[in-house]
């Protein structure tokens, strides 16, 4: 049950928020000009912001389109396509106010039909995105206003509205030219800094400078030329060599190594994901809470870390660590064996039993994870096998639930809403867990439903009390963010989101 009647009181008094200036991120000692060679960790599995799932996809996106709303280093909200907004008396309705002459890369001027059919497409069932939820159900009615103005109105008050579609480029305003013959986007149009030029494959693909972009004097780069390079080593290599000046992640036992050499900077910033293992609550024995209870009490987290990643992460007992405002100190699981054992016992598998763990190929740390669980469940008698899978063949049986406890690790994150919403409430798509339980539901529903953070608090602390003791997930630790780039690299902020926005960036070469 929502508490309506506290929302409306709660917005009795319309919200606003004024901008009257365009922000504005341009150095006095940048140099224009030049390509940044970047190679990725991981391929982009699509282009389309409306389909695909994939953060490498969002990582290049996050170049090419804009929203309306934004977070910026600090994660701080601010205006970006809208300059202002206001939620109506019965919290239903926001009303966005665009700024006007922002153009397109095809260079036409947006306005609010091109948002209105952006977010239309997204939420759309028949589009079957997993990201539709940042805008709405459904039911969301989108309404162009006059060509600047366009209102959404939710069939419940959705309290956090502005930061949701701020979150990532899922609710980014995409041309409607941007569909082709076939009715799918190979190559989005959107009025960010950089626009999509050349795509081969998903081997190379080259973002050129967005001659129509909105803030004056930027991006600096001319290009930007990015490759994806999943071997650790060959990454590390090409940008030793020079071959690459920036690269997203670099193996964690290479961090003092490459932080002690000339010529080589590498950035960090608290990492706000979460790396963990997924069990399938739709097969036997996973299904029984205290068989998931008992695997969370077997795992040392701090020896995971450690292996996993080098000792450049923070255990973790729930979602979200003690860098986030979000952090709720409820922690039932550190490690106790005997407990364990008789969890076990009391669901019926006194001697164990067997299991698979499917970590990627893609992500060495959850490989190196996978060998540290094996002897850690070994001690409670569970006889794990591992499977570890190239990444396309891992989402596919993630997504079909054909596993039963995969490792990988949650994204991008910044609000409560972001941890405890897509990915563990019932029947949503990034539940690849099967995970269902209404009170959890009916209270991560209230929580984006209001805007008042210590109001919020409450909600999620019993949100996520509730979620722990469940287990569905067995949470590991969350890891540093670490960038690496050539010093002529300038103007780069690592994010504790992991958005990598070059349009402040610059070379001084």
């Amino acid at each position: 049950m929502k508490r309506i009647g506290i929302v409306v009181a709660v917005l009795l008094v319309a919200v606003l928020f004024l901008v009257a200036l365009a922000p504005s991120f341009a150095q006095d000692d940048a140099q224009s000009g030049g390509t940044l060679r970047a190679a990725f960790q991981n391929e982009w599995v699509s282009l389309d912001p409306h389909t695909t799932s994939s953060y490498s996809s969002y990582q290049i996106l996050n170049n090419v389109l804009d929203g309306l709303t934004f977070f910026d280093d600090d994660l701080n909200l601010v205006p970006w396509l809208a300059e202002s907004w206001e939620q109506s008396e019965d919290g239903l309705t926001w009303t966005l106010h665009l700024r006007q002459g922002v153009m397109f890369s095809n260079g036409r001027e947006m306005t609010a039909d091109d948002v209105k059919w952006s977010w239309d497409r997204l939420i759309d069932p028949a589009t079957g995105s997993g990201n539709a939820a940042r805008v709405g159900p459904p039911e969301t009615v989108i309404e162009v206003v006059d060509p600047y103005t366009v209102s959404v109105t939710h069939p419940e008050p959705f309290g956090i509205f502005p930061q949701s579609i701020g979150f990532d480029k899922a609710s980014g305003i995409m041309a409607p030219e941007s569909v082709g013959e076939d009715g799918t986007v190979q190559i989005p149009i959107g009025t960010g800094p950089f626009m999509i030029t050349e795509v081969e494959g998903t081997t190379r693909i080259l973002l050129e400078k967005n001659p129509y972009y909105w803030q004056e004097g930027l991006p600096y780069l001319d290009a930007i030329e990015i490759s994806p390079i999943p071997d650790d080593t060959v990454r590390e290599v090409a940008l030793r060599g020079g071959e690459v000046d920036w690269v997203l992640a670099i193996a964690p036992q290479s961090f003092d190594t490459l932080q002690s050499e000339e010529g080589i900077v590498v950035d960090t910033a608290p990492q706000l994901s979460y790396d963990y293992i997924g069990l399938n609550v739709t097969r036997e024995p996973f299904d029984d809470a205290r068989v998931r209870q008992a695997i969370a009490l077997s795992l040392d987290r701090d020896q995971l870390c450690a292996v996993g990643f080098f000792g450049l992460c923070e255990s973790l007992q729930g979602p979200i660590g003690t860098g986030s405002p979000w952090y709720f100190d409820y922690m039932p699981y550190d490690q106790d064996i005997d407990a364990a054992k008789a969890l076990l016992a009391d669901a019926g598998y006194p001697d164990g039993f067997d299991m698979e763990l499917m970590p990627t190929t893609q992500y060495g740390e959850t490989e190196r994870a996978a060998t540290v669980l094996q002897q850690q469940l070994a001690q409670i008698g569970i006889n794990a096998t591992v499977n570890s899978l190239e990444w396309s063949e891992w989402l596919e049986k993630e997504g079909n639930f054909e596993y039963d406890a995969y490792i990988c690790n949650w994204n991008g994150l910044i609000d409560a809403d972001q941890y405890y919403y897509l990915q563990h409430h019932t029947g949503l798509y990034f539940n690849f867990t099967g995970y269902s339980n209404p009170e959890f539901d009916d209270l991560v529903d209230e929580g984006r439903s209001l805007s008042e953070f210590d109001e919020r608090y409450g909600i999620y602390e019993q949100a996520n009390q509730i979620l722990v003791d469940d287990a569905p997930y067995v949470y590991m630790y969350n890891k540093l963010e670490i960038r690496a780039y050539r010093d002529y690299v300038k103007g780069f902020a690592v994010r504790p989101d992991q958005a990598n926005n070059f349009w402040t960036v610059w070379l001084d070469q």
